[in-house]
């Protein structure tokens, strides 16, 4: 996952449009396009017929409806809906189950990956789905050009390399068709998540005669999910989803209605009007709303906010230095007082919610005892004492910054704060520029890796605190390659204890959705990447 500040989006930008992998999405379209197409526009006409049964969604303004540009919570929820990858998460059970692929085996230690498609699958313009809409798919993620925002699901792919950084080829070497049913993954190295990893909801078959009209693609997306488009869209405007005859599951509502807002507090109103049928709470209304609608929607987030040290930075590399920091932060009163509830205290480094990462193993840690803070701090010397803390500015994040400023001047530190834009901000961080520093992680499916590999893994692009550990490193391949699910889990554990340890990183809270919906909702199931999947879903009388 790239790195996320929480309020700051981060879309694709434009290019130029191509045919073949390279075709890419130009950004939000702003207006409806008009050009023939071979699928009506439905113009002019009332766009759910007098009595159907539409479910109403209240959700941030999406940024895109390409799947390869997906990572705001808006978009994500409306392209699960539009399209429908290998695999998919079951909230329930909480285990990866098949979708678009009905079986799915591994060799090679975990190398290889052949996954068996469902036959009789079709996009929402007929046309049949094959591996080669999931190879096009894939290619096009991973092409440099097309700077697609999650091309790093696919970076252990053999050749991912070669089409993302040095942009020999335009397709992964390792994405192989074998027939038309069956596709062929090939890894660098052995990695058991893989099938959990192809849950995310950008990893989906994309039709390439559709994507060569990239204005149009972007305005109507052609997928295979439930639903599909029944009118254009465009920024600004509601986004309306109808069944989709041929999916391989039938919607058991007429219509799926998404309707943007700035803020929850909008769409609280109009929920309480009956004017919505699913809507997120504002802060302040979570217990009031807990009592009235039930609290099924309240849920754990895998989302974490973080303040790094930059161990390239001599002042920092002091572990008491470290410790101390984290002893002296007052996390609670972060999470009840500024957060009003929508953050809980961490837990580790994982958020909670990851299936199998259910213990606080952050006590000591995250324990805010400034006793023991300030003790550590007279052991510091002048100069380790000086911190520079770099945040971004707006809120609530200077708020968190102003509140972690003051705790650590009650212990003893001296504390110079620096907020910035977005982009500059950003740029520190590539130049390597930032001292003790914010960050936020969000996972796009539920694998730990995401949080212990990618943030502290010492070649991981992502890894802003410059960590180095060979043994942890060694850990976590132990991991990746261990077949076991249980045994996997528990490397997966012990490396999180173990980077805990080094004090890299101090964890300052996860985050927590809350949604409610209608009495007359039935079938509704949320998940910790923060959405539901509406196929299930009936409204009742």
């Amino acid at each position: 996952m790239a790195m996320v500040l929480f309020g700051a989006a981060c879309t694709g930008g434009g290019a130029e449009e191509v045919a073949g992998p390279d075709a890419t999405a130009g950004g939000t379209p702003t207006s409806t396009p008009t050009d023939d197409h071979d699928i009506p526009l439905n113009e002019g006409t009332p766009v759910f017929p007098e009595g159907a049964v539409v479910l109403r969604v209240a959700i941030p303004e999406p940024a895109t409806l390409d799947p390869m540009r997906v990572g705001d919570p808006g978009s994500v929820l409306i392209v699960r809906q539009l399209f429908q990858g290998l695999t998919r998460w079951d909230p329930s059970t909480q285990e990866v189950v098949p979708a678009a692929a009905e079986s799915w085996s591994e060799e090679n230690d975990g190398r290889r990956w052949v996954f068996t498609l469902r036959r009789g699958m079709t996009f929402h313009d007929g046309k049949a789905v094959t591996a080669n809409d999931f190879k096009f798919a894939f290619d096009r993620i991973a092409l440099r050009r097309n700077a697609s925002d999650i091309a790093y699901t696919l970076e252990r792919v053999k050749g991912f390399l070669d089409v993302n950084q040095l942009g020999d080829v335009k397709q992964l070497k390792g994405v192989k068709v074998i027939d038309d049913y069956t596709l062929q993954i090939d890894l660098d190295e052995p990695f058991y998540d893989l099938p959990a990893v192809m849950t995310h909801p950008g990893l989906v078959p994309v039709p390439k005669k559709a994507v060569e009209n990239i204005d149009r693609f972007l305005a109507f997306p052609v997928g295979n999910g439930p639903f599909q488009m029944a009118t254009p869209w465009a920024s600004g405007t509601e986004v309306d989803l109808e069944p989709f005859d041929g999916a391989l599951e039938t919607p058991a509502i007429d219509g799926l209605r998404f309707i943007p807002f700035s803020d929850a507090s909008e769409s609280w109103l109009l929920f309480r009007d009956d004017a919505i049928d699913i809507s997120e709470v504002p802060i302040g209304q979570f217990e009031a709303a807990a009592e009235e609608f039930g609290d099924e929607g309240y849920q754990p987030f895998l989302a974490g906010y973080y303040y790094g040290f930059n161990l390239d930075a001599a002042s920092l590399r002091n572990k008491r230095l470290r410790k101390a920091v984290n002893l002296a932060i007052d996390r609670d009163r972060i999470a009840e007082e500024i957060y009003g509830g929508s953050m809980a205290p961490p837990r580790g480094i994982v958020p909670e919610g990851m299936p199998g990462f259910e213990d606080d193993i952050c006590t000591e840690l995250c324990n805010f005892d400034p006793d023991e803070a300030e003790r550590l701090v007279r052991k510091l010397s002048k100069k380790e004492r000086s911190i520079t803390l770099d945040f971004t500015r707006g809120e609530p994040h200077g708020e968190v910054a102003a509140e972690i400023k003051s705790d650590l001047e009650e212990v003893g530190f001296e504390v110079k704060a620096k907020g910035y834009r977005f982009e500059p901000y950003l740029k520190r961080l590539r130049n390597g520029d930032h001292r003790f520093f914010r960050f936020g992680w969000i996972a796009e499916f539920p694998v730990p890796d995401v949080f212990l590999s990618s943030l502290f893994e010492g070649q991981s692009p992502d890894n802003q605190t410059a960590f180095q550990n060979q043994k942890i490193d060694a850990l976590l391949r132990r991991a990746h390659a261990e077949k076991s699910p249980e045994k996997r889990l528990e490397l997966y554990l012990k490396a999180e204890r173990r980077i805990l340890a080094e004090v890299p990183v101090v964890p300052i809270g996860s985050f927590v959705i809350h949604w409610v919906a209608q009495p007359e909702v039935d079938g509704l199931e949320f998940d910790v990447m923060g959405g539901f999947d509406a196929v299930g879903i009936t409204l009742t009388e």
